[in-house]
């Protein structure tokens, strides 16, 4: 595994999240536990501030959480807290912590491409890292 990012966005246990800049990308990693739905999506709109305040429109976020991502009713409040604000006028890239994780996050990214916004969800870092860089 590659070492951790060297800068860290305090305020958000039991959510650690870390980032560095990658020429015009934004690489930030998710590492510890959800908590709720609110205060992931919290976690996000740190991120989306962060970005914004780097003036970067392409975020590669990469899912090291130890814990499962939401479903059902808890991914509608993630979702609905959240807001597709959250997204708009960047370019994400998510990175899910494995393969089998992917169909868990696919749902929000139908979410995020129904209300016209550029998420999509990854199992591989290299093609996540393609996508956010060079898709038109």
């Amino acid at each position: 595994m590659n070492a951790p990012l060297p800068h860290v966005l305090e305020g958000h246990a039991p959510v650690e999240i870390r980032w560095r800049t990658d020429l015009d990308v934004l690489v930030v990693e998710y590492r510890g536990r959800r908590g709720s739905p609110e205060h992931m999506a919290s976690c996000w709109h740190a991120v989306r501030d962060l970005a914004a305040s780097l003036r970067i429109v392409k975020v590669l976020a990469i899912d090291l959480m130890d814990d499962e991502p939401f479903v059902g009713e808890q991914r509608e409040t993630f979702m609905r807290t959240l807001g597709p604000q959250t997204f708009v006028g960047r370019r994400w890239a998510f990175v899910a912590r494995s393969v089998d994780r992917v169909g868990a996050y696919e749902a929000t990214q139908l979410d995020a491409q129904a209300a016209g916004l550029e998420v999509r969800i990854f199992g591989s870092r290299s093609e996540a890292e393609l996508w956010v860089r060079f898709a038109e």
